[in-house]
């Protein structure tokens, strides 16, 4: 990574610029495109009360098909546990609404070697819809492939 894009990752990640993958991508559904997807941090109430702190949900896919248990470990970071105990690890970006539903948007930072694959690293993002939501569904987008459409993978289990 060239020094220019690391300085635009680490303010990205410190709250001091929005990037375009964090601004102007365009949810799927309901969403008009001339709109933006606005990120915005999360506030300590929204951690408190409406950002899960546990769930799961059954992934069909490659690699490892299976449950995929998600923990909040801290206010700023998940870690995504495989059914053989493999982890990834994500940081929070911030809040949005995707089809209408509130939620937290995370980006990962950090696999296992080669698996998941590598193509997918600090790409890679989640949307957790809050505690609540009419829907409780696990999304995903990997904005490095030009993914700007979150693509849902299923019910979210054992919310907490």
């Amino acid at each position: 990574m060239n020094k220019s894009i690391c300085i635009i990752v680490v303010a990205a990640f410190s709250g001091l610029i929005a990037t375009p993958w964090m601004v102007n991508a365009e949810p799927a559904g309901e969403q008009n495109h001339a709109e933006e997807e606005r990120i915005v941090p999360l506030t300590k109430e929204q951690l408190i009360s409406k950002v899960p702190q546990f769930y799961a949900f059954n992934y069909r896919g490659a690699p490892r098909p299976g449950k995929r248990y998600w923990l909040r470990i801290d206010n700023s970071t998940w870690i995504e546990r495989y059914p053989d105990g493999l982890q990834t690890v994500f940081k929070v970006i911030g809040h949005t609404t995707v089809q209408n539903i509130e939620g937290t948007v995370v980006v990962k930072v950090e696999g296992n070697g080669s698996e998941p694959a590598p193509d997918n690293h600090r790409g890679f993002q989640a949307f957790i819809p809050d505690k609540g939501s009419a829907v409780m569904h696990h999304w995903f987008r990997n904005v490095d492939r030009g993914d700007t459409d979150w693509k849902d993978l299923g019910p979210m289990l054992g919310v907490e």
